[in-house]
């Protein structure tokens, strides 16, 4: 698997702590072509009943047991409710990901998403980490986030994770 040999050389050449960032719609749960007016008007049950997107969660799965990265949900959500059923359909689906590494930013538009994210990254890994995986399926989010953090962060499109 791709994936997992690209994680081994990163193990291999980086000796301090590694924490992998994972986005979760679009990359662990099904985004919908259509659904942000869902979104946008907080209608319940939208993030409850998405479809899991198993070959990234089987592989997310096999990374945290083989790897001792500490792995982190990193999602934005437009209101705090979302993050209720974000959470809860991250027990059902990710078992292996501790509630305590459910990182949400709230954020009223697409665009301050993108910044908030890279922040909440920052906080997460300073001094704690020497480099953090990133994974996610909005290329301007991974680009900022090389800009942002420099050589600490590996970042992944989700199609990375498919063979």
């Amino acid at each position: 698997m791709y994936f997992i040999k690209e994680l081994h050389k990163i193990r291999y050449n980086c000796t301090g702590g590694i924490a992998l960032f994972i986005d979760m719609d679009g990359v662990v749960a099904d985004y919908r072509f259509g659904e942000g007016e869902n979104i946008e008007n907080n209608v319940y049950g939208t993030y409850l009943y998405k479809r899991p997107i198993k070959t990234s969660i089987n592989i997310l799965k096999k990374v945290n047991e083989q790897f001792d990265f500490e792995m982190f949900i990193l999602s934005s959500c437009r209101y705090s409710e979302q993050i209720g059923e974000k959470s809860k359909w991250l027990e059902k689906n990710m078992p292996f990901i501790k509630k305590e590494n459910q990182l949400f930013v709230i954020s009223n538009t697409f665009e301050d998403r993108k910044m908030l994210k890279i922040d909440k990254i920052k906080q997460t890994i300073d001094g704690k980490y020497e480099k953090a995986i990133m994974i996610d399926d909005t290329h301007d989010v991974l680009f900022l986030a090389i800009k942002e953090l420099g050589d600490k962060v590996v970042p992944y499109h989700v199609i990375t994770l498919f063979d």
